[in-house]
């Protein structure tokens, strides 16, 4: 049975738009707007132009930022014209990174509504809105009658949506034939580590944490072929301590410009998941199949 820990004591097999709040439970997430901070410590001022570039070393929420999304360029042989869909965008960053660097045409899709909004003000002054569309919804719900996609992307988002096997069908329902996936995750390593796992799923938002066999196996079982699964374990785990002892690094300065409650908020994250990858509860993966 492909069902998580966490599937199982939540006893949940659909997801409510209430309940996909809760994801503010994560200490990442508590304030979507510190991203205008860090602009306007560059120089670029609230509401003016700004060169997407600019925004590549910190608009990317996931592990090695634009060096992970130009992967997937490669990977997916993306190109101008192509229809893609990231699924759980945050900001937007990789939508926008993937707009510019191959011109195609991006939907991307966000439940955070203030995540959402700041995604949508930063692709507008990047002068990409004609190629990225941003949209606010719960994936499980998402309807999309009119354009099947050539590629659907994600990173570090679907462990957070209940219901692995109705987001795994809603991703092949989406996909052109031949169309192809490209995936980076968290999944779970090893259901005995000694960790408090209800701490886990609420430090994570962790609502199907699956292991790397079974998350293959939900996207198989739909009809994909899986072209590739890399595990990414002990790259993530180096990743995230570095990231960790940079963060704690440079306290000074991102309490000059954040304040002291989120430089805590998000030391406690980064601290958590070096803590939940050295206790081996968790690990990840790429995934990348075709239709």
């Amino acid at each position: 049975m492909l069902l998580s820990i966490f599937e199982t004591i939540l006893k949940q097999s659909e997801t409510t738009l209430a309940a996909l709040k809760n994801i503010k439970t994560m200490k990442l997430y508590p304030e979507a707007k510190r991203i205008f901070r860090e602009l306007d410590n560059l120089g670029v001022k609230e509401n003016e132009a700004i060169d997407v570039k600019s925004l590549f070393a910190f608009d990317q929420l996931h592990y090695h930022g634009i060096q992970s999304v130009q992967a997937c360029i490669n990977a997916l042989n993306l190109k101008r014209g192509d229809k893609l869909l990231e699924i759980g965008s945050g900001w937007g960053g990789p939508s926008r990174y993937i707009a510019h660097m191959v011109g195609a045409n991006v939907e991307a899709l966000e439940l955070q509504k203030d995540y959402h909004n700041v995604g949508c003000s930063l692709t507008e002054r990047c002068g990409l809105a004609d190629r990225v569309a941003h949209v606010c919804t719960d994936f499980l719900t998402y309807e999309n009658k009119s354009n099947h996609f050539n590629n659907i992307v994600s990173w570090l988002a679907l462990y957070h949506i209940p219901n692995r096997q109705k987001s795994c069908l809603r991703i092949f329902e989406l996909l052109k034939p031949g169309g192809r996936v490209f995936i980076e995750d968290l999944t779970l390593m090893n259901r005995n580590a000694n960790v408090n796992w209800a701490l886990l799923k609420s430090d994570l938002f962790a609502n199907s944490l699956i292991s790397i066999d079974d998350y293959k196996s939900c996207f198989e079982n739909v009809g994909f072929k899986i072209d590739v699964c890399e595990d990414m374990t002990i790259d993530w785990s180096e990743f995230t301590r570095n990231r960790y002892s940079n963060f704690l690094e440079r306290k000074n300065e991102f309490i000059n410009l954040h304040g002291k409650e989120l430089f805590d908020q998000m030391e406690y994250f980064y601290m958590k998941i070096v803590e939940y990858f050295n206790m081996k509860a968790i690990g990840g993966l790429r995934l990348i199949c075709s239709k």
